[in-house]
């Protein structure tokens, strides 16, 4: 590693997957892993600094590595941090250097500004996007009212042509400032073409060219307008079924009916038309995306719908036959949409987690389990796997191991918040099912004090008292 730190500030360095990680940096995350899923915060610091040292290409390793000091450093990871880059900023230093030496001070403080700045000045200059994303993302959550280093990420995304990103950071600068002209214009824009490239425009010479003639074009951009009525849309419709029947291929003329569709929240036919322009393109991602998103929404008006007929009819059975294959149906195509996106991207512990609780909800609960474990590995999303696991063992009867799960997770947690009040709950269902009234009550005791209103706990803790 030391000859490589010859090479000249602005060498490339690849970003690398967990699969192209060599055995001995393998085993280095490995241990890291376990290191914090044991809470051993230091030690994994220590394996990850090294992983980092040997791969800094490795963003998710440094992502671990960020959340790791932010749990040892807590009672002051966002201190001031005027003085934590100084050291580093004192010397020259090649790129892949600094990609390793900055970890030092972020070990220490996790949001300087200096320090992250730094970072997401070597990763540029390595060619590593998404690291410097990283930088600065890292700097925004630890400042999430500071509107100048939003600023920061929103133009660096900009940058990088990430313009969904870019579209969402300026929404944030609005929450905070709705006034600010640049964030309007900023959020409009990327918006915009964030639009555009998920309907393949930018790859055109212009919205005409879609289209085959310039008649076709002119009534359809006439159409092409937000806010419009039902009336409206239907004959806007209208008018794109005449260029359909003169030629099912137009792509473009597919895509609008579709979106058309999608607009009348006519989920059906949007997801059939949505698929079929999928079909005509060149594997356009997007399409495949918005089919999805339409058959997902088709499945949920569906099962809404029953749940309505179901609820209000309790006593018919074929209704409620008709409901439980429903949510089987639902919860399955969930888990296939997971496995999808899993398989385009088999190191993301989120997407993992999604699959987790996807196969819970479709009642595979061994297929999740090893899911949720993994992800339990991310301090992310931690608390939140464990809660799931803790779901799992219990619905498979294995409520001491349940239980084990969640009073863990529920030591981690350490605000009230919506996930403690979960756990907590699930605690108190499962010591009522295991036969202990006592460490149940405990639990909803707990949460009564932090909020009275919270599912029947308040009826629960009153009637132990005789209330």
């Amino acid at each position: 590693m030391g000859a490589r730190y010859g090479l000249i500030a602005t060498a490339m360095i690849s970003s690398i997957s967990e699969q192209e990680l060599t055995p001995r940096q393998s085993d280095l995350w490995v241990k890291a892993c376990q290191s914090v899923n044991t809470k051993n915060y230091p030690y994994a610091i220590s394996l990850l600094k090294a992983l980092i040292k040997e791969a800094p290409g490795f963003l998710e390793g440094r992502k671990v590595l960020r959340a790791c000091a932010v749990k040892q450093n807590s009672s002051g990871a966002k201190r001031s941090s005027l003085f934590s880059g100084m050291r580093m900023t004192s010397m020259k230093k090649t790129t892949e250097v600094t990609l390793v030496s900055v970890e030092d001070d972020l070990e220490k403080d996790p949001y300087s500004i200096l320090a992250n700045t730094q970072l997401h000045k070597a990763a540029m200059e390595a060619g590593l996007k998404d690291t410097a994303t990283f930088a600065l993302e890292t700097i925004c959550q630890g400042n999430p009212q500071n509107k100048k280093y939003l600023h920061m990420l929103a133009s660096h995304l900009v940058q990088c042509e990430d313009f969904e990103k870019a579209a969402e950071t300026y929404r944030r600068i609005l929450e905070i400032d709705r006034a600010d002209s640049v964030a309007i214009k900023g959020e409009k824009d990327c918006a915009a073409r964030a639009s555009m490239r998920a309907q393949n425009w930018e790859n055109a010479r212009g919205f005409r060219d879609v289209m085959k003639n310039s008649q076709e074009t002119s009534a359809l951009e006439s159409g092409d307008k937000v806010g419009m009525t039902r009336a409206e849309l239907e004959q806007r419709l209208a008018q794109l079924s005449e260029q359909y029947s003169a030629d099912q291929t137009n792509l473009a003329v597919v895509r609008d009916i579709a979106a058309t569709y999608e607009r009348l929240e006519d989920w059906e036919h949007a997801y059939a038309y949505y698929n079929y322009a999928f079909s005509l393109s060149a594997n356009d991602v997007s399409l495949n995306a918005k089919a999805t998103e339409m058959h997902d929404n088709l499945l949920n008006a569906e099962l809404a719908a029953l749940e309505k007929a179901a609820a209000e009819s309790p006593e018919n059975e074929e209704l409620q036959s008709r409901l439980a294959a429903k949510r089987k149906e639902h919860a399955q195509s969930f888990v296939k949409e997971c496995r999808l996106r899993l398989e385009g991207n088999p190191t993301d512990p989120q997407l993992h987690f999604n699959l987790g609780n996807a196969l819970f909800q479709a009642d595979e609960y061994s297929e999740a389990i090893p899911e949720l474990q993994r992800a339990r590995n991310n301090p992310f999303l931690r608390t939140k796997a464990m809660l799931m696991l803790g779901k799992c063992y219990g619905a498979k009867n294995m409520n001491d191991m349940a239980i084990r799960q969640l009073q863990e997770a529920s030591g981690e947690l350490l605000s009230m918040d919506a996930t403690k009040k979960e756990v907590l709950y699930l605690m108190g269902q499962l010591y009522e099912k295991m036969g202990k009234p006592e460490e149940a009550l405990e639990q909803f005791k707990a949460i009564y004090e932090a909020d009275y209103g919270y599912m029947d706990v308040a009826e629960r803790v009153e009637a132990a008292y005789g209330g």
